[in-house]
C-alpha cells in the first residue's frame, strides 16, 4: 500500500464514521437541542477533555522516534496550557459549561455514563499499546474532525442558542485551528513510521476504532 491509497483509505474510514452524522450533532446543527441536552452533553463530553492530554502523553511514553515525541510535546503543551495567556483545554471547557448555566463542580461530580467511561477507556487502551503508531492513530482519528465538528457548534451556538462570548466559544475556536496542526503532524508522523502493508493495515484499523470511539462517547451523552 502507498501513502496515497492509505491516505484515501483513511478519509474514507472517517467519512463513513463522521461524528457529524451523529443524532446529535444533527439536532445541534437544526437548533433542536434542549438547555438541558446542551448541558448533559457539557457534563459528559468533560470527563474525555480532561483524559485527552494523558491519552497524548500515553503515546508520548511509548514513541522511540525523537522527533515524533517533539511534536507530542508541543500537542501536551497546548493541551495543558503551557502557552502563556492560554488556559488548559479542560478549563477552557469549564468556560463553555458556565455559558449554559453550569459551574465547575456540577461538571467534577458529575455520574459519567457507562458510554462515555467506556470510551475512555478505549481510548487508553489504543493509546497505551506499545506500538506508538496505534496511539498516534487514535489520536488522529479524533483530531482529524474536531476543526470541522468545532465549526459547525460555534456556528450553532450563536445562530440557535445565542452564545458567541468569545470566551465560552474559546474551547472550539482553539480546536478549531489547533487541531488542523495537529492532525497534520500526526499524519506526517504516520507516514513516516509506516512502511509496510500490515504497517498500514494496523493502522488503519486503529483509526477506525477510534472514530467508533468518538461516536460511542456522543452516544452516552445524547439523551434520546
Amino acid at each position: 500500500m502507498n501513502n496515497e491509497k492509505f491516505i484515501n483509505e483513511l478519509n474514507r474510514i472517517l467519512e463513513e464514521n463522521s461524528i457529524l452524522k451523529h443524532p446529535f450533532y444533527q439536532k445541534w446543527n437544526e437548533g433542536k437541542l434542549s438547555l438541558g441536552e446542551l448541558r448533559e452533553y457539557a457534563k459528559q463530553y468533560f470527563y474525555f477533555v480532561k483524559h485527552f492530554p494523558m491519552f497524548v502523553s500515553s503515546v508520548h511514553s511509548n514513541c522511540d522516534d525523537k522527533e515524533i515525541r517533539k511534536m507530542l510535546v508541543e500537542n501536551i503543551a497546548d493541551e495543558d496550557g503551557y502557552k502563556t495567556g492560554v488556559s488548559d483545554h479542560p478549563q477552557l471547557w469549564v468556560q463553555f459549561a458556565e455559558a449554559l448555566g453550569l459551574n465547575e463542580k456540577e461538571l467534577e461530580e458529575n455520574i459519567v455514563r457507562d458510554e462515555v467511561r467506556s470510551s475512555v477507556n478505549g481510548f487508553y487502551e489504543l493509546c497505551r499499546d506499545k506500538d506508538y503508531r496505534i496511539g498516534l492513530a487514535a489520536l488522529y482519528g479524533y483530531e482529524k474532525q474536531i476543526p470541522e465538528v468545532s465549526k459547525v457548534k460555534i456556528e450553532g451556538l450563536d445562530r440557535f442558542y445565542n452564545i458567541s462570548d468569545d470566551r465560552a466559544v474559546e474551547f472550539f475556536t482553539i480546536h478549531n485551528e489547533a487541531d488542523v496542526h495537529h492532525s497534520n503532524a500526526e499524519l506526517e508522523a504516520l507516514l513516516k513510521s509506516c512502511s509496510t502493508d500490515e504497517e498500514y493495515k494496523k493502522v488503519l484499523e486503529a483509526v477506525e476504532k477510534s472514530a467508533k470511539l468518538y461516536w460511542q462517547m456522543l452516544d452516552g451523552v445524547y439523551i434520546n
